[in-house]
């Protein structure tokens, strides 16, 4: 029985191995869409590296690539091979860095049986006639064996990779630069935060000094869509006269706050749960507000057993201490809770006499802060009383 079961294995791997081809394949780390028909067309990110992460293609400056002989070799080639008669395959964005090529393809519909050998080859063109216009400048070019690919399946994927694409010459300079705004801050020292807390910040951590209004806000998903405008409208308007706005922004009502500050480019701070390592790499929509320092990401050591729903909690939470430490700042939890008929905002963290005070306009509700969440001795957070501010 085992015998039979090896010789299966055995079989399966030969008819692998026919299938990719003589010699194996090329094609590294590829993510290839299970049940797609590559013959229909495809859009697809791609990979590849000059071998042992070698400069040889120029270096960054700023939100650009000072290219080198090299470097405009392989852009030369790249755009040689968009214009090629007939060709299935086009680079419809790309860049050269100083040590990688990033590419999206757009495979048109073909009766190739195997189309994605036309990306292989497409990749392959624009390595060899890099490497013998490179050659023509003195400049010798050796890449890594194959490439990465990823297919963009909508859209909305293709305008993100569009996106990473342009930022990143503007990314290396963010992660690598002479003032690295994504090297960590560790620990953070904050007037605001507990001594005894381990907190970590990456991007503009002056979003923390002890003068500045912060709102720490926390939005529940019993929120309607109905509800958003006027609540987005609130806070944008605070965030417009000084405020700077700051939440986990998971919740669908807190990733609709984010993207309006976003649109009005807007300073706030975003809480994680996970550590921060020692070089951030940012999404996507966070690379543009960092470079303008409107962005501050803060993360708090949490205890290795706590789950992660209780991490994003304990993180709202911290904030909305933090954000009331000084400053004037509050902390606001919106709900409609209870079977209410309009949302309500509670404030969390500072005391009725600041929240009097506070200039946060719209707001109604204040939470009187409990024993417990002071840090009393049972460890336990009371919902406190819910009075109307005077």
């Amino acid at each position: 029985m085992q015998s039979e079961i090896a010789n299966q294995t055995n079989m399966s791997r030969a008819a692998l191995q026919a299938a990719r081809g003589s010699g194996g394949s090329k094609i590294r780390h590829c993510r290839r869409f299970h049940g797609y028909d590559y013959s229909r067309g495809a859009s697809l990110f791609v990979t590849f590296a000059v071998k042992g992460r070698r400069p040889a293609f120029g270096r960054v400056e700023g939100d650009k690539v000072s290219l080198s002989a090299a470097g405009q070799a392989a852009v030369a080639t790249i755009h040689a091979e968009n214009q090629r008669q007939g060709a299935a395959v086009h680079a419809v964005a790309s860049v050269v860095m100083p040590d990688h090529i990033h590419l999206r393809l757009v495979l048109a519909p073909t009766a190739e049986p195997e189309p994605l050998r036309l990306v292989g080859q497409f990749v392959a063109n624009v390595k060899r006639w890099t490497r013998v216009r490179a050659a023509e400048a003195d400049c010798a070019i050796e890449w890594e064996d194959g490439y990465h690919d990823h297919i963009c399946v909508s859209r909305f994927i293709n305008e993100k990779v569009d996106a990473y694409i342009g930022y990143n010459p503007l990314k290396y300079t963010l992660m690598h630069g002479a003032d690295a705004p994504l090297k960590v801050h560790e620990p953070l020292i904050s007037p605001r935060l507990p001594d005894e807390e381990w907190w970590t910040a990456v991007g503009n951590v002056e979003l923390l000094a002890p003068e500045r209004r912060i709102a720490a806000v926390s939005i529940s998903r019993t929120l309607r869509p109905e509800d958003m405008p006027a609540v987005t409208g609130r806070l944008l308007a605070a965030a417009r006269s000084g405020w700077v706005v700051a939440s986990t922004f998971i919740s669908p009502g807190e990733l609709a706050v984010w993207r309006a500050l976003e649109a009005e480019r807007l300073p706030c701070i975003k809480a994680v749960s996970d550590p921060l390592k020692m070089v951030y790499r940012p999404r996507v929509e966070e690379t543009a507000a960092f470079a303008e320092g409107r962005l501050a990401v803060v993360s708090r050591e949490c205890p290795p057993v706590i789950s992660r729903y209780d991490a994003w909690h304990g993180m709202g939470a911290a904030l909305a201490q933090a954000a009331a430490a000084s400053g004037g700042g509050t902390g606001a939890y919106i709900h409609r809770k209870g079977g209410l008929a309009s949302p309500r905002w509670e404030f969390r963290g500072q005391a009725a006499g600041a929240a009097r005070k506070c200039g946060l306009k719209g707001h109604t509700y204040q939470v009187e802060t409990s024993q417990h969440e002071q840090g009393g001795p049972s460890g336990r957070t009371s919902p406190g009383k819910t009075r109307p501010l005077a």
